[in-house]
C-alpha cells in the first residue's frame, strides 16, 4: 500500500503537515523539553528520554510503518533528490533502503514559490530501524520534520521539535493506555480539549 492510499482511507483530509493535533479529533500533545530548564544538557537529556520512552510505548516490533521526512529545498537547487540515503544509517536491513520512496511536492511553507517539499519515505516494521538513534539524529540535524505512521496501531506519531511531539490515532482507544500511562507530560496548554476525548 501506499502512504498516499494509507493516509486517504485512515485519515481523510490530515495532512503530513505540522500541527497534527489540531488538525485531528483524536490526539495527544506531549511535553518534551522543560522551558524553564536552563542546562542545556539536562533539557536535552529529558527530550531525548520523553521522545524515545514515548515512541517504545506507542510501537512494537513487528508494527508496520511508514516513516516520512521532509526537506524544504529551492526548486533549482542542485542537490534535490540527493537525500534518499536519509534514512540509510539507521536501518538494520540494509536493503531496505531500496525500498526510499521519493517525491517533489509543492511547498506548504507559506507564499514561497521558490521553495518545494522533498518528501522521503520507506515501508518498515519497528524491528528493522535503529529507532532510539533516528530520534537522536533528528534533533542533532538539520532534519525538518519526522513522522512515524503506524500502520498496525493506526497512528501518527511526530516529534515536531525538542519542546514536544503530537501523536494521533484513528481511534481512541489505540492511544487511552498512553493517555493515562504519560499524563502529566501531557502539555498543560491543550490538556482540557485532550481530558474530552479521552475522560
Amino acid at each position: 500500500m501506499k502512504l498516499e492510499d494509507y493516509m486517504e482511507k485512515s485519515f481523510p483530509n490530515l495532512f503530513l503537515t505540522p500541527p497534527l493535533f489540531y488538525n485531528w479529533e483524536i490526539g495527544l500533545r506531549f511535553e518534551l523539553g522543560n522551558p524553564k530548564e536552563e542546562n542545556d544538557k539536562v533539557y536535552f537529556e529529558r527530550v531525548y528520554n520523553r521522545a524515545k520512552t514515548l515512541f517504545s510505548a506507542t510501537h512494537q516490533e513487528n508494527d508496520e510503518l511508514f516513516i516520512v521526512a521532509h526537506d524544504y529545498q529551492l526548486i533549482n537547487d542542485k542537490r534535490k533528490g540527493k537525500r534518499t540515503k536519509l534514512f540509510t544509517s539507521f536501518l538494520k536491513e540494509k536493503n531496505l533502503k531500496y525500498n526510499i520512496q521519493h517525491q517533489i511536492l509543492p511547498s506548504d511553507r507559506g507564499d514561497d514559490d521558490d521553495i518545494c517539499k522533498h518528501q522521503y519515505s520507506l515501508t518498515c516494521q519497528v524491528k528493522d530501524l535503529y529507532h532510539k538513534r533516528l530520534i537522536n539524529a533528528f534533533f542533532a540535524t538539520n532534519m525538518t520534520w519526522l513522522y512515524f505512521v503506524n500502520v498496525t496501531k493506526g497512528t501518527i506519531f511526530h516529534i515536531y521539535d525538542d519542546r514536544g511531539c503530537d501523536l494521533v490515532a484513528t481511534k481512541k482507544e489505540a492511544i487511552q493506555g498512553i493517555y493515562l500511562q504519560y499524563n502529566d507530560w501531557i502539555l498543560n496548554y491543550d490538556r482540557e480539549k485532550i481530558d474530552e476525548v479521552f475522560k
